[in-house]
């Protein structure tokens, strides 16, 4: 009894199985950057590698890390922001509205049983 209090559970496994993921094509695509070389490099790749044999600097070279994380939360504030914004405005339209609409109720109430 003892040991089945002190026991502990064993933590479950994970397998996990790419849903996508085809060997031909990544086999294919292995051989093309073997045969072509040169030309499989995207263009980015490419500007990057002139600017180093040009001598200048390439824009890799001055990466600072944590910029592009800052750049995406500082994107997704912004849009944080504009959609709270826009919330507000709704409804602030809203309240207006809906005391028409209760007056309107309350008007035509009024007029059919109280008349």
């Amino acid at each position: 009894m003892a040991a089945l209090f002190f026991s502990q559970r064993k933590p479950r496994g994970f397998n996990y199985i790419p849903r996508y993921y085809d060997p031909d094509a990544e086999g294919r695509e292995d051989r093309k950057k073997i045969v072509l070389g040169d030309k499989y490099r995207t263009p980015a790749q490419r500007e990057r590698d002139a600017a180093k044999a040009a001598g200048g600097d390439a824009p890799d070279d001055n990466y600072v890390p944590g910029t592009y994380l800052r750049e995406h939360i500082s994107a997704r504030r912004g849009a944080h922001a504009s959609d709270v914004m826009r919330k507000r405005r709704r409804k602030a339209r809203s309240i207006p509205v809906l005391i028409v609409i209760l007056a309107a109720i309350v008007y035509f109430v009024w007029m059919f049983y109280f008349k």
